[in-house]
């Protein structure tokens, strides 16, 4: 019995150094885990880990969404990745380019950009802004937008917005071309090409606009910020063509909006 009491009184006291000594190798190989490449997070349900860096190579491995790689090597189009399970093996440049950061921002590989994170995925969008010349100067700009990136550096935008001013109001709706070259960069320029319709509503009495119901072209400037995983801010200058019997109608406009991704 003074045994059992005497081997109970050490387990009590030592139990709190045995769980640490446990913990630590543990916290270790986590800490080894993270210190060995950049560590990245997998956002898709999955990430196949293949043999060899290639398609050829049959897939051994897959990695559930939420747990984290480490990327040790890279060959063209493929990457060698460590996973948390100490897993070896390679994933191709599209998968990879579906992970996360720590910060929360894409991954920022070589060959992998911002653009190849949103490649073939849904956008959704606002914005707001003003004609800043022409025949609707100084009338407030709202927009929404929604689009389509079936190449990292292309997006199908479609887009309908509202314009207010003292006397004139009205609409307009469109379909745009947005390519953005460089869109591995945070900071990414992009250049926008449209066609749609304008549709004035309400017209000053004293002296009428020259249009009321028109096609448009328009070309724009965009710069894309991109803030974090599904997250874009854009600043956006504006120039529209309006067809006017045998003339055309010059306006321009600038916005500031955001993006989100799906």
């Amino acid at each position: 019995m003074r045994f059992i009491g005497l081997y109970k009184y050490l387990v009590s006291k030592l139990a709190p150094f045995i769980v640490i000594a446990l913990a630590i190798p543990q916290l270790a190989a986590a800490k080894d885990f993270e210190l060995s490449g950049v560590l990245l997070e997998v956002i898709d349900p999955y990430l196949e880990l293949h043999t060899g860096p290639g398609r050829g190579y049959p897939i051994f491995y897959v990695i559930e969404e939420g747990e984290g790689v480490v990327v040790l090597t890279r060959q063209p189009g493929w990457y060698e990745v460590l996973s948390q399970s100490n897993q070896v093996g390679w994933v191709s440049e599209s998968q990879i380019a579906r992970t996360m950061q720590k910060s929360g921002e894409p991954a920022d590989l070589p060959s992998v950009s911002y653009g190849d994170y949103l490649n073939k995925g849904w956008q959704v969008g606002f914005a707001a802004g003003a004609f800043s010349s022409g025949e609707l100067q100084g009338a407030d700009n709202l927009k929404l937008s929604a689009g389509y990136r079936p190449i990292s550096w292309l997006v199908i935008e479609a887009e309908t917005g509202r314009f207010y001013a003292p006397e004139t109001r009205g609409s307009y709706m469109g379909l745009n071309l947005v390519a953005e070259p460089i869109s591995k960069w945070k900071f990414s320029p992009a250049i926008l090409y449209g066609m749609g319709t304008m549709k004035i509503e309400s017209q000053p009495e004293l002296v009428p606009l020259g249009f009321s119901d028109s096609d448009l072209k328009s070309y724009g400037l965009r710069l894309n910020y991109y803030v974090g995983r599904n997250f874009v801010v854009n600043i956006e200058q504006r120039w529209f063509d309006i067809s006017i019997e045998n003339n055309n109608l010059e306006l321009e406009g600038w916005f500031v909006g955001f993006n989100t991704f799906f």
